[in-house]
């Protein structure tokens, strides 16, 4: 499925109520990124610390399945908070997000990520007796490395914020607004290889 399949949803998801309104106020683009950030904060944090369980670091005396089970609650909330926050964001940036490739590798990440996180993961995490120092080693690390591309590539997309793909299909972005003219629907060409000359 090529980018330009979704982009009406983008377009959409722009022109809304909910990503104009944010769009508009810096306020509310700090209040959303801040406690996206926060819960992005406490997942990754809960996450490292079973992790390191699972490595044989950190408290060696309590197994790795009651710290994951403890910390459980905490995981999931912050997973939700940035389900919720995330799409926030999006609307308020639609147009810069559909045209960073770092974006789109942080989608794919981030699903990898849950996806792992709710199935090996949380075997290896829960298995009593607990699975072998290797097995356990190794999932650790897949976590980590999952959960580590998620940050960096969100990172990115404020860095980085450039279509990276050297050939693409243009698509269209009408825009209709004061600096239209005359209010009438203005087109803005996003091309495949070139940064968008202009944001939402």
């Amino acid at each position: 499925m090529t980018r330009e399949i979704v982009f009406p949803f983008f377009d959409w998801l722009g022109h809304s109520v909910v990503g104009e309104t944010i769009r508009s106020s810096a306020m509310l683009i700090a209040i959303t990124q801040i406690i996206h950030l926060l819960w992005l904060t406490m997942l990754a944090g809960t996450v490292l610390m079973v992790d390191m369980a699972l490595l044989g670091f950190g408290i060696r005396r309590v197994p790795a399945s009651r710290i994951a089970a403890e910390l459980a609650p905490w995981t999931a909330g912050g997973l939700v908070v940035m389900l919720i926050s995330g799409p926030l964001i999006l609307s308020s940036e639609s147009r810069k997000c559909y045209d960073s490739s770092f974006f789109w590798i942080k989608m794919a990440v981030l699903v990898a990520a849950v996806v792992f996180h709710f199935t090996v993961y949380r075997l290896v995490t829960r298995s009593e007796p607990p699975v072998g120092p290797v097995r356990a080693s190794l999932v650790a690390c897949v976590s980590l490395a999952l959960w580590i591309g998620v940050a960096l590539a969100g990172k990115m997309i404020g860095i980085y914020g450039d279509d990276l793909r050297k050939e693409g299909t243009p698509a269209e972005f009408v825009h209709s607004g004061p600096d239209a003219p005359h209010g009438e629907a203005r087109k803005s060409v996003i091309p495949g290889a070139a940064p968008l000359a202009r944001k939402l």
